[in-house]
């Protein structure tokens, strides 16, 4: 099933349409804000935008959903994990967005995944070296604010080292630049809380932080949610697997590509634990790194319909 609409563009285009619609239904229809007790300073005064301007901040919402959207699927075309235009990682996207009821709670992990996706967007592993340090540089930038919003992003923040590591002949001093980026906002912030007497506020905000929600409540899931749970994973897995296989190969450049999805994927399953939604809920953490994971898979010219059967039925266990 999957492997023929990914052979036809205006099915894809259908179906992402329809997605996109069912998601905007879902955020003016059902979304709620996730409580402020227990967040980060920063996405508490992000959240009072539902208090003075509901419909505003729901308008925001969907135009974040469909900027995260186009990120995914512009990484997948760039990287070329397939061999034409797809808009599959984008139809994957929403499907397990959807199918999981991510978007009934506006929390932090929206806003983190909004960052992981505006970061495959700008990320080229191909550009110049100086290009590339400012580049790491607006990253940090990025991640800080990310980071102030939602503790969980500091999975983005190993994602990144991780990255530059493997990938980048001088990594330690780009490793150096992307932590100035993100020592910078803190800094600015540390400053502006001293200067205005808050600083008392400002760090009694982080202790005041609840963290670790999916493991304390890990023991109060339903039998259901741990199924679906276990069984996200082991698809995970599965696709990994098979889709390495596949772009074994491919290009140097595609497989780096690749293995970086991978590094997200891991870094981000590392520190969904510290988030202040529970689990399944913070699964959506790794939304992005899984719909490319399901793009690829469903590309390969010797389809096993088996993967429709292991991506169907993940659907089905995330709606119940």
């Amino acid at each position: 099933m999957f492997h023929s609409i990914n052979k036809n563009l205006n099915i894809q285009l259908f179906f992402l349409v329809l997605l996109f619609g069912w998601a905007g239904w879902t955020i003016f229809a059902q979304m709620t804000p996730t409580p402020a007790d227990g967040t980060m300073l920063l996405f508490q005064m992000v959240s009072k935008i539902w208090v003075w301007k509901p419909m505003i901040a729901r308008i925001l919402v969907l135009i974040t959903v469909l900027l995260m959207t186009i990120g995914i699927i512009q990484h997948s075309v760039k990287n070329h994990f397939t061999e034409n235009k797809s808009y599959m990682p984008g139809v994957f996207f929403l499907l397990l967005l959807n199918c999981g009821k991510f978007l009934t709670t506006f929390s932090p992990a929206l806003l983190t995944v909004f960052f992981i996706t505006l970061i495959m967007m700008l990320y080229s592993p191909n550009e110049q070296a100086s290009k590339m340090k400012d580049r790491l540089f607006g990253f940090g930038l990025l991640i800080a604010i990310a980071t102030m919003l939602d503790i969980s992003a500091f999975g983005i923040v190993l994602f990144l080292i991780m990255m530059v590591a493997i990938n980048n002949v001088t990594s330690f001093k780009d490793i150096l630049i992307l932590l100035s980026g993100i020592a910078l906002p803190y800094i600015f912030a540390f400053s502006i809380a001293f200067i205005s007497n808050g600083l008392q506020t400002f760090v009694q905000s982080w202790r005041e932080v609840n963290i670790l929600v999916p493991i304390k409540q890990f023991t109060h899931l339903r039998v259901i949610e741990y199924v679906a749970i276990a069984y996200f994973l082991l698809v995970t897995i599965i696709l990994a697997i098979r889709n390495k296989r596949l772009l074994d190969n491919k290009l140097i450049v595609i497989r780096q590509a690749f293995n970086n999805i991978n590094l997200l994927l891991i870094s981000m399953l590392l520190f969904l634990f510290l988030a202040i939604v529970p689990l399944p809920a913070a699964l959506f953490y790794v939304l992005p790194s899984v719909a490319l994971h399901m793009s690829v898979a469903v590309t390969q010219k010797r389809y096993c319909y088996v993967i429709d059967v292991l991506i169907v039925s993940l659907c089905v266990l995330l709606w119940l």
